[in-house]
């Protein structure tokens, strides 16, 4: 007998509750507190339940499992219970956020929000499970609609058209998709992911199903080049719903690419992983790079999240090129690099975005050169967000630098192979993952450097702490990226276990107090992370020690400014501080202009093209919804 909180029982009941609360809610828009808590405490309890079914499901074996009383095979493996725990252990946190955004906000826009939230994460859930095609692109549709209909909540000239671009982009890649699976379906005969695992297929038919998939999961993802659609949506869409994009919806194009290039087409040739490994090199420094110019502390995000998936992408190329070569501890390293950084960047970009959100309530904007002196009006969010920005950067003792070493470790490993391309791209990717952290570092200190330090400006009048809820919805998942770092030595055998199974051996040998053992290095990530952190903290203890009472800590009055009075002219702007970047990279800034001319883009959104796609997006909706229900 089937225990009621064994996992299928658990999802069940979670996909229920979205749905069941998500109607309610939605029908007391009315009444904002009341429609406010409905919504937010199914989303809370739906976050729990599938926690919880995750973690059984993540150390068991492959199953396919009935969801009843919906018509709906899911499968059980542990690659999908980790995207599971990936996506709603942020999505919990944006439950808590959205608490009290709905209560603030119109009726007619707490219905859309919250509805469309909820449909958003019972649709990725799905998609996640599916063990088909058809259910697989039939979730990320909708998923996708869900996503378009949340980003024109502000019906403003920059909504609409960020609601069209994604509207368009998601139609290309679930044409991809379609094209993808209805070619292995013509030479298969099945659609069924088990049969497509054992089908013959010839080299054509699976390099063209590859570059198809990987163009519609990249679309998904947000692959530089196509990520067009990315920016502009995380802005315009409410912070949590933003928040939701970057660590559940383009996660899912990420797992796409995982099952296409290392499970359902068999061991992938040395051009794929070559082609993908490139593909998240370019992702990667061209976020980070282009994240620095942005001032809209949301848009900023979004190219940091491009630059992330980058990273995770570095992890799953090298896993291709690991199994193509036969070089399982490159294989094994690489993918428990990318694994463990998707689900780190879940919890660091969701404390952003929130963060993020927090900030725009409490001051009115989300223009960086209008905030200042932020630290001082809002300890715990300036706190949080120093926190989670340390992690994107990957600094130690946090989680983004346990993710991002293992990756390291993996380049290390790619270098020593007895191959001369390998040997080339490995201390070539070192070097470029080691020029996007320096990218990184630079964001820390714009973002919290201009926002949080120095004098307070015009848009920081009246700013003040946010409710309880939403301060806990930052703060607890900064706490997690500390936890997630220092304790990295027992949560990665766990990832292995998963990196194990998904490339069908045993597991790496990772596990053993979170030392990577290889013929060139056993290195522990702990050990370096506190070496790393006593060569700054050194010298200030000698200092400390030696200085006594001689110089006392000053805790109020001006910065020095070389004898001269200070003034609010001399506090740096972020426009100053990139602009020795804008200058070195013209030419990749200018690339923008010349690949997206300005009139292709005016002639685009003139018309009613968006107004057209946003009821072509409705009218889709509800058709999907209703094939998928019945």
């Amino acid at each position: 007998m089937t225990s009621l909180f064994s996992p299928a029982p658990l999802l069940t009941f979670a996909l229920l509750l979205l749905l069941l609360s998500g109607g309610i809610g939605w029908l007391l828009a009315g009444a904002a507190r009341v429609s406010a808590a409905v919504f937010s405490s199914g989303g809370l309890v739906a976050s729990l339940a599938t926690i919880a079914a995750a973690m059984q499901i993540l150390p068991g074996d492959v199953l396919t499992v009935a969801l009843p009383p919906f018509s709906f095979q899911a499968g059980f493996s542990p690659l999908n219970a980790l995207l599971l725990l990936a996506i709603w252990l942020p999505a919990l946190f944006c439950n808590l956020y959205a608490w009290v955004w709905l209560r603030s906000v119109g009726g007619p826009v707490r219905a859309r929000a919250g509805l469309l939230c909820h449909l958003l994460m019972a649709t990725l859930t799905t998609a996640v499970l599916a063990v088909n095609a058809v259910q697989l692109i039939l979730s990320m549709e909708l998923a996708a609609l869900c996503a378009g209909l949340l980003i024109v909540q502000n019906d403003d000239v920059k909504s609409r058209r960020a609601g069209l671009n994604q509207f368009l982009s998601a139609r290309l890649g679930t044409l991809c998709l379609a094209l993808a699976f209805g070619l292995l379906y013509h030479t298969s005969g099945s659609l069924n992911f088990d049969v497509l695992r054992h089908s013959e297929l010839s080299a054509g038919v699976r390099s063209t199903a590859f570059l198809l998939s990987l163009t519609g999961f990249g679309l998904y993802a947000g692959i530089i080049p196509l990520h067009g659609w990315v920016p502009q949506s995380h802005t315009s869409a409410p912070a949590h719903a933003a928040a939701l994009f970057s660590s559940a919806l383009m996660k899912v194009g990420i797992l796409g690419v995982i099952k296409v290039g290392l499970d359902l087409l068999g061991a992938p040739p040395l051009w794929w992983g070559v082609l993908v490994i490139l593909l998240a090199m370019l992702t990667a420094f061209i976020g980070g790079l282009y994240a620095l110019m942005e001032h809209d502390i949301r848009r900023l995000l979004a190219y940091h999240t491009l630059e992330n998936v980058g990273i995770v992408l570095l992890g799953v190329g090298g896993a291709m090129i690991g199994v193509t070569l036969r070089l399982p501890l490159l294989a094994a390293l690489a993918l428990l690099a990318g694994l463990f950084h998707l689900f780190n960047h879940g919890l660091f970009k969701t404390t952003l975005f929130l963060g993020a959100g927090e900030i725009e309530r409490q001051t009115g904007t989300k223009d960086i050169e209008r905030l200042g002196g932020l630290a001082r009006l809002m300890p715990w969010t300036a706190g949080a967000m120093l926190i989670a920005l340390m992690a994107m950067a990957a600094l130690p003792p946090l989680n983004g630098f346990a993710s991002e070493w293992l990756l390291y470790q993996s380049f290390f490993q790619l270098g020593s192979s007895p191959f001369w391309l390998t040997r080339l791209l490995g201390p070539l990717l070192a070097v470029g993952l080691a020029l996007t952290g320096a990218l990184a570092l630079m964001c820390i200190a714009k973002v919290f450097g201009v926002a949080f330090l120095g004098s307070p400006r015009g848009g920081t009048a009246g700013a003040s702490p946010a409710p309880l809820a939403v301060t806990l919805s930052v703060v607890i998942p900064a706490l997690l990226c500390v936890v997630s770092g220092v304790a990295s030595p027992w949560i990665v055998p766990l990832f292995s276990l998963v990196a194990a199974d998904v490339l069908h051996m045993t597991a790496p040998v990772v596990t053993q107090h979170g030392a990577v053992f290889s013929a060139t290095s056993a290195v522990s990530a702990p050990m370096v992370a506190i070496l790393l952190l006593a060569m700054p903290l050194l010298p200030w203890l000698i200092a400390v020690a030696l200085r006594g009472s001689r110089l006392p800590n000053r805790r109020r009055g001006d910065a020095w400014a070389c004898g001269y009075a200070h003034s609010a002219g001399m506090v740096v702007t972020a426009t100053g501080f990139a602009q020795p970047l804008r200058v070195m990279f013209a030419p990749l800034y200018r690339l923008r202009q010349r690949l997206l001319p300005a009139a292709l883009t005016t002639a685009l959104h003139q018309g009613g093209l968006a107004a057209l796609c946003r009821r072509l997006a409705f009218i889709e909706l509800a058709v999907l919804l209703v094939a998928a229900l019945a």
